[in-house]
């Protein structure tokens, strides 16, 4: 179902953090604009819980979810939403593109999927005749060069994997055993491949990690302990640029040093995560909606009922899309369009 609904505006306030870089920037970018007009729609699946979305344009959406079995791909064609019931139980959870014919997804079980006008499962992983591997995200930096990475289980241990595609095979790259589950993977336009990791230790503080990927190597470039989300970190995609969340505030590093361009927000609703356009014109994931920060201040531009999580996004010229959902099953879609 789908409704208009109405903007909430709150003001957040913003605290500048101590390791502020005077380094002036490379580009001077105008605040974002704020003046959006907000749809939802709703996929009521209690056992499915979306947690990627990609696409080519705001007619050309795709999202994935690994439960309620013959509902895991969806497709949005600026309309509505479709499935084609394909029986996939627990499976996908990571999906990637670059063209509307020539999409990827990772998931459980080491199971690759591919689309060229129909899903198909086209590879399956596995380390010593095992399967017990989760691939929770994967990355398409072209048509030869798709990289997907999880983690692989070994009795009641798990460590990192990488496996990436060049045009022809699958391949997994031999990588220090390092105990982390890679969960998101990004690029920037200097040709660096970027992984996050998480550590979940059952006693005591849990830890993420920031990783440099050159194709063949991977190199850790920071680590930090979280016991709540006021130390968490995260990958920020803004355009062809990654920047770098850690804790509350964002990062470019330059290949040695990591450097503040601001404080995304100091609300403890923050969910560490978001994307944009460039550093003054980035929308914030929240425990209660989206927010936004344009390099002076950040505000809500839609805000919802506490407890709908809203993490994922894909940004277009005059769209936003970001994927919440609440604890009732309920999956939403928010639309953001400019005025």
């Amino acid at each position: 179902m789908k409704k208009l609904l109405t903007a909430i505006i709150i003001t957040t306030s913003l605290i500048i953090y101590s390791c502020d870089s005077t380094e002036p920037t490379e580009e001077i970018y105008p605040p974002g604009r704020r003046d959006y007009v907000w749809t939802i729609d709703t996929l009521h699946l209690p056992f499915n819980n979306f947690n990627s979305i990609t696409g080519t344009s705001p007619t050309d959406l795709w999202i994935c979810g690994p439960g309620d079995a013959d509902k895991t791909f969806f497709y949005y064609d600026g309309n509505k939403w479709f499935t084609d019931s394909h029986f996939r139980l627990l499976e996908p959870k990571a999906i990637s593109s670059l063209d509307a014919n020539d999409i990827w997804s990772c998931g459980r079980s080491g199971r690759v999927w591919h689309y060229d006008g129909a899903w198909n499962e086209i590879y399956k992983h596995t380390i010593n005749e095992t399967d017990k591997i989760t691939f929770e995200s994967i990355y398409t930096v072209n048509s030869s060069n798709i990289i997907a990475a999880g983690q692989y289980f070994v009795e009641n241990e798990y460590f990192g994997i990488i496996i990436t595609f060049n045009g022809y095979i699958w391949q997994q790259i031999d990588i220090p055993k390092i105990r982390t589950a890679f969960g998101a993977i990004q690029s920037t336009d200097n040709g660096k491949i970027y992984l996050w990791g998480v550590t979940n230790n059952l006693v005591g503080e849990s830890g993420y990690q920031f990783y440099e990927f050159n194709g063949n190597a991977i190199k850790e470039i920071y680590s930090g302990t979280w016991t709540s989300n006021e130390d968490y970190g995260g990958l920020l995609q803004l355009g062809t640029k990654t920047y770098f969340i850690i804790g509350h505030d964002f990062f470019k590093y330059d290949g040695n040093y990591f450097n503040k361009i601001g404080r995304l927000s100091s609300d403890p609703k923050f969910m560490n995560a978001g994307i944009g356009r460039n550093e003054k014109d980035i929308f914030l994931g929240m425990r209660d909606g989206i927010a936004h920060y344009n390099g002076e201040n950040t505000v809500y531009l839609y805000q919802t009922k506490d407890n709908v999580y809203v993490r994922k996004g894909i940004v277009f010229e005059n769209d936003v899309f970001f994927l919440g959902r609440d604890i009732n099953g309920n999956n939403f879609i928010f639309h953001g369009m400019l005025k």
